[in-house]
Parts: structure tokens; C-alpha cells; sequence
């Protein structure tokens, strides 16, 4: 295997984490491809998660208490980028944003950039322990980020709902190839999907323009495990006062060309 010398930097938002953050760093510390830096967003805690972060070599940015979690909020989007303002021009060649309750294996990130080397993926992650090996898209949280890439779209998540999703769905439209790794599985120390809001779920579809049908299909599949989450994020999705990103169109159309391709696979899509 050969070694990679690549600049990695890391962003972690984290807001009254000292329950989990220990051992998220300790996953980090012991990388066998170690990260340049590691920048935590300590996002108006009132614990002992600056404290944790302290007895780790990692950069910690302060912010005011809000008086609540950003989980599950657009407003994640602003934690998360006071993180990437930090990273100055041509400072690295990736970017890693991960949970304060996201541990890592040692070989994560080496097994992400090489697989993101070989395949030419600007945006990938790996898996959750447990979750579904059918996910096609990189998480938000573990995922990494191709710096160039990035940087052509500004550097920054926008502040709308389903934010993470946007550079998901940037990326595809401008043909540029996104993955996962499947051998690149982690483990969250939170149940997965605990704090996830569904109602803004839903309308995170709506402002990313979902074509209807492939929105039904999520919230279809959701109602089979959760009724009560799949109402949520009807109702999300159903709130026409979202504004809508400029991608929306584009996003409604490539879905559309997935339907066709998954409904009728022997039809090519014009």
C-alpha cells in the first residue's frame, strides 16, 4: 500500500459533547494517515467539551450559547462554516467534517482519499456501522471533501435546509463523481437517526427541488420502520413557503432520470 502525503484538515462541530468527544478524538489521534490539523466548533457549550478538546492537539473555536443544539437546524451550517473560515488558500487538498459522536477506525481517512484518489470522487465517506450497505451517498458526518472542488462553490455550506445535501446534488449536476466506501466503516455512539428532525427533513426535499415521486419513495420507505417520522416529513415537505436553491430544477430533473432508469431500466433516458 502505498503512503499518501496529503494535507487533511478536520471540522467538528460540537456542542455539549464531553460524553462522546474523548473517544471522536481519540479515533482521530490515531490515524494511520494523520490529519494537518483538527478544528473544533465549540458551539456555545456548557459542559466540559472545551476542556475535553484542550488535552487533544486540536484548534478550538468558541462561540457564543445560543441557548440550543444546531442538530437538525440550517443553522449547523453556520457552526460548521466558522470551521472552514479558518482554513487559509491552498492550505490542504481535503476537508473532513465529522460529529463529536462520529469514531473513526484508524485506517478511515487513508482508506477514504485512497479510494478517492483512485476513482477521481471530490466528495466521499464511509459507512455507519449497521446502516444500509445500499446508501449511495456520502454522509454528512465522515464525509470528506475534495478542497478544490469546494473552494470553486466558496467554501461553505449554504444556510437553508438540507445544506449538506446541496454540494451532494452540485456535485452530480456538474458531473463531477461522489462515493461510498463500504470498507471505511465507522460507529456512531449515539443511535443514528436520535437527533434528526424530520420535518425539516421533508423540507430539506422541498428547497432541493425533490421530484415528488422519488420524495414518496423516502418518506414510503421511512413509514415502514417509523409512521410518526414519515408524517413529519410529509408535513416538511408539503410546507411550500421554502425557498427553493437554484439548483431545485436541476435536482428535479436528475431524479426524474433515475425514476425512468429504476422504472423502466431497458429504456434509455433521453
Amino acid at each position: 500500500m502505498r503512503e499518501i502525503d496529503r494535507k487533511i484538515i478536520g471540522i467538528i462541530p460540537a456542542r455539549n459533547e464531553s460524553e462522546f468527544l474523548e473517544k471522536t478524538l481519540d479515533g482521530l489521534k490515531n490515524q494511520t494517515l494523520p490529519l494537518t490539523r483538527v478544528v473544533l466548533v465549540n458551539d456555545g457549550s456548557t459542559d466540559k467539551t472545551a476542556e475535553i478538546a484542550k488535552k487533544f492537539d486540536v484548534e478550538i473555536l468558541n462561540l457564543k450559547n445560543r441557548g440550543f443544539r444546531a442538530t437538525g437546524e440550517p443553522v449547523l451550517a453556520e457552526v460548521i462554516n466558522k470551521g472552514l473560515k479558518t482554513i487559509c488558500e491552498n492550505e490542504c487538498q481535503y476537508i473532513m467534517i465529522l460529529g463529536a459522536d462520529h469514531v473513526l477506525p484508524s485506517n478511515y481517512v487513508l482508506t477514504i482519499i485512497q479510494e478517492m484518489e483512485k476513482n477521481d470522487f471530490v466528495i466521499a465517506s464511509g459507512i455507519i456501522d449497521k446502516e444500509s450497505q445500499r446508501d449511495t451517498s456520502p454522509r454528512g458526518s465522515g464525509r470528506i471533501v475534495r478542497y478544490d472542488f469546494w473552494k470553486k462553490y466558496g467554501l461553505e455550506y449554504p444556510c437553508w435546509y438540507g445544506f449538506e445535501s446541496y454540494i451532494i446534488y452540485k456535485a452530480l449536476i456538474e458531473n463531477y463523481r461522489i462515493g461510498v466506501v463500504r470498507n471505511a466503516n465507522s460507529w456512531s455512539q449515539r443511535k443514528t437517526g436520535k437527533t434528526t428532525n424530520y420535518k425539516n427533513y421533508g423540507k430539506a426535499m422541498r428547497a432541493l427541488g425533490y421530484h415528488p415521486l422519488y420524495a414518496m419513495g423516502r418518506i414510503l420507505r421511512t413509514l415502514f420502520n417509523n409512521p410518526k417520522r414519515s408524517v413529519e416529513m410529509f408535513l416538511g415537505f408539503l410546507d411550500f413557503s421554502i425557498k427553493k436553491y437554484d439548483i431545485a430544477s436541476d435536482v428535479h430533473a436528475f431524479q426524474l432520470i433515475q425514476l425512468k432508469q429504476k422504472l423502466f431500466p431497458k429504456i434509455k433516458s433521453a
